[in-house]
């Protein structure tokens, strides 16, 4: 489960924005998690409670918000969106896609005290 090792590295950046800001406790994390990302949102909030505990993070919810995958046809130069790898253009029909978004990771916003 590589999970576990995107919610360790997570909790490290949530720690560290934390403590850039001073604060004493993270209550909530907030994330951007493109449909391209091969990350399962359950699992990395089950992984986020595990990575989390002693830090502090600990206890602090995941909340995690879906983000669509945009790409460009090469060949009718459209720019759309895509739900999986390997799609053809659904105005071409061509498989020559570059995604441009949606395999992404982000931390948004931190919830703290």
């Amino acid at each position: 489960m590589h999970e576990l090792a995107v919610a360790e590295r997570l909790v490290a950046l949530v720690a560290e924005e934390a403590t850039r800001a001073a604060c004493v406790k993270v209550e909530t994390v907030f994330l951007h998690l493109g449909v391209l990302s091969h990350v399962e949102p359950s699992s990395l909030e089950l992984a986020f409670l595990a990575a989390s505990q002693g830090t502090i993070a600990a206890g602090a919810s995941l909340r995690v918000e879906r983000t669509v995958a945009q790409a460009h046809c090469l060949s009718c130069e459209a720019k759309i969106t895509v739900t999986q790898r390997g799609a053809p253009c659904p105005h071409c029909g061509a498989f020559e896609l570059v995604v441009v978004g949606g395999d992404e990771l982000r931390l948004v916003r931190l919830e703290v005290w």
